[in-house]
């Protein structure tokens, strides 16, 4: 027999979609600001309308508020962010915005709105590092990190994006421990195009 207000053990499957929109909330959050051109200092509060609109062009289908609604007030009792309403809006500010996690969503985030809303010039945009064998652990996180916020492995310690992303890299370095060890190159040509153009639908 359950305990009463024991609360509900949530599946594999309920599990993985509650993270999926906390990520997702978290990037819409990132992108608002990263938009607003505000990269360091990020001040101001969010209109939860614009969140949900950011969402719905992430993943080309409604989000119900409720539920955009529910993770926000959890990411407030985690202290990560703080909302308050004025007149008839909701506005969520961040707390600790330069974190890892809480930067690679909203990276994810941005380098995919330029994905869809950009033209491609023909030109390249490189991350190359260099990070010394005694910190195995980091060049394996960096790798992860490059590869989950949408860009391609094109050598071991090379990753590549087809649209200019100097400020987002800028970002990065700042909350990765490896920055020191992290260039940003523009290329007009790259030997093997076709396979990293096939990579990103070009």
């Amino acid at each position: 027999m359950k305990k009463a207000g024991k609360s509900k053990t949530l599946s594999p499957d309920e599990q993985f979609k509650h993270r999926q929109l906390r990520e997702i909330v978290l990037a819409a959050l990132g992108v608002s600001v990263l938009i607003g051109g505000i990269m360091i200092t990020p001040n101001f509060p969010i209109v939860m309308g614009s969140i949900i609109s950011l969402i719905k062009e992430f993943k080309k289908k409604d989000i119900s508020a409720t539920k955009v609604k529910r993770v926000l007030k959890n990411l407030e009792k985690k202290e990560i962010l703080s909302l308050s309403i004025k007149g008839d809006e909701i506005y969520v500010q961040l707390k600790n915005w330069l974190t890892p996690s809480t930067v690679k969503y909203s990276l994810r985030g941005i380098l995919e709105l330029k994905r869809k809303r950009k033209r491609w010039n023909g030109k390249w945009f490189l991350v190359m590092f260099d990070v010394p064998e005694i910190q195995r652990n980091k060049r394996i996180y960096l790798r992860k990190f490059l590869k989950y916020i949408g860009f391609y492995g094109y050598q071991k310690s090379v990753y590549i994006f087809p649209y200019e992303c100097e400020k987002e890299i800028g970002l990065l370095k700042q909350v990765v421990e490896s920055a020191k060890y992290i260039s940003y190159i523009v290329a007009d040509k790259i030997e093997n195009e076709q396979s990293t153009k096939t990579y990103f639908n070009l």
